[in-house]
């Protein structure tokens, strides 16, 4: 029975103690904003920049977009996008 306790006692310890069991995982949206010759290029295009946000902060992105703003720059006549995508970074 004492080995029991002692095994229960070593693993509990051993769990509180991991920094994996102490991660926090926090969630924040990163903006992307960028142009190109179609609307879709566009988008893509921002959601590139974001990505690339999110990576460079240790994050991990959701994959998952939301088309903040499409328009079109009349001096130039590209397509402009704004985007929003979700980011996560674990302590």
């Amino acid at each position: 029975m004492n080995k029991w306790r002692l095994s229960a006692c070593a693993f509990l310890l051993t769990a509180v103690s991991s920094t994996a069991a102490l991660a926090a995982v926090h969630h924040f949206e990163v903006i992307g904003e960028s142009y190109g010759r179609t609307s879709d290029e566009a988008i893509d295009n921002a959601w590139r920049v974001a990505d690339r946000e999110c990576y460079l902060r240790w994050g991990r992105s959701d994959q998952e977009i939301t088309v903040l703003a499409e328009w079109i720059d009349p001096a130039t006549g590209y397509s402009h996008a704004r985007v929003s995508l979700g980011c996560r970074t674990e302590d």
